[in-house]
């Protein structure tokens, strides 16, 4: 049980060793507290403080810096964020730049701002694609025999793909194909139409309207499976890379990069819990390649759809109290600005 000097102590280190990356001394502590004490008993109290494997020392310096017990002990303990208030999730509703026809351009928006906010990464993923339906399919002629394939989701994603028609053949030639999918298909969960191709039926009922309907199912099924593709929305891609755990040691970049890019392994280790913030450091990530790091996290809401994921992967020497307040207003902004989507 820490004493309430003690504590103060801790927090001092904590504050300075995250804005400085030093090793924090008495002579330090003793100008930045708000109690006037000795050097000699600040020198006493770290010493405690080191006995609880809360700090400890450097090799290279007679300052200490906190352990992963310390800032474990600080996060549950000592931490002071306010409550996000409703002019903070204005003031971040203000920074989305623009207007945003599709979900997917807001969120690598809001990914990038997180990140030139609080200098780490930021990482964003919608709810898993579950229950988004079949709006609309068309074919839109371009020059040289060239198609567009447009397919327009519940959700109000547009997923296109550009294909070339054979000489022999015209846009004509497909439009009974078109007619069939928007009549059979229109208001089905992209699932159960993706179901249905897998089937032997629908191609059979398909070649009684074109002659060779295997390329043209091979294209919608493309065009359909990316639209309730996953993916990980990141802002500072590459911030990871300053970090002090990446410069200090033999670490592979490229395995750490590929994971970032990887929703299953982002969803993996980013669980939350209802709206509550959640802060891991280190091992408790559960992932060796993180183990040198922290993740924030939080959840966002979109209607129908269900909860996204908000992270922020950065070193374990970070602004804690600052990153957790913009998270909570980011999650809070953009759950409110996901009601314009449904």
């Amino acid at each position: 049980m820490l004493t309430e000097r003690q504590k103060l102590i801790l927090s001092a280190i904590i504050c300075e060793y995250t804005e400085t990356s030093k090793a924090v001394g008495s002579k330090s502590l003793q100008e930045q507290l708000s109690i006037k004490v000795s050097s000699a008993t600040i020198r006493n109290e770290m010493a405690a403080l080191e006995a609880e494997s809360l700090i400890k020392k450097l090799h290279t310096s007679a300052g200490r810096v906190p352990s992963r017990q310390g800032y474990r002990y600080y996060l549950d303990h000592l931490m002071m964020t306010r409550v996000v208030t409703q002019q903070d999730v204005k003031m971040v509703m203000q920074s989305f730049r623009g207007n945003f026809h599709e979900i997917d351009d807001l969120l690598e928006e809001l990914a990038r701002t997180l990140s030139d906010f609080t200098n780490v990464t930021a990482l964003i993923l919608k709810p898993k694609r579950l229950n988004i339906k079949v709006s609309g399919f068309r074919l839109v002629p371009l020059e040289n025999q060239q198609l567009i394939a447009v397919l327009v989701t519940s959700d109000g994603k547009v997923t296109s793909q550009t294909f070339k028609l054979p000489k022999d053949r015209s846009l004509s030639s497909l439009n009974s194909m078109v007619r069939y999918i928007n009549d059979q298909m229109i208001g089905h969960s992209v699932l159960e139409v993706l179901h249905m191709m897998q089937s032997d039926d629908l191609p059979t009922k398909m070649s009684r309207i074109i002659e060779t309907p295997t390329a043209f199912l091979q294209l919608f099924g493309d065009v359909l499976a990316r639209s309730v593709g996953d993916n990980v929305h990141i802002g500072g891609r590459l911030n990871v890379l300053d970090f002090d755990e990446i410069t200090n040691q033999d670490f592979d970049v490229k395995r750490l990069l590929q994971f970032l890019e990887s929703p299953s392994e982002i969803r993996r280790v980013a669980k939350t819990s209802g709206n509550h913030t959640v802060v891991k450091i280190g091992k408790e990530i559960q992932e060796p390649l993180l183990a040198s790091f922290s993740l924030i996290t939080r959840s966002f809401h979109i209607p129908h759809q269900g909860d996204g994921i908000i992270a922020l992967l950065g070193p374990i020497r970070t602004a804690y109290s600052r990153n957790v307040l913009l998270i909570d207003a980011y999650g809070e902004a953009l759950t409110q600005k996901m009601i314009e989507y449904t």
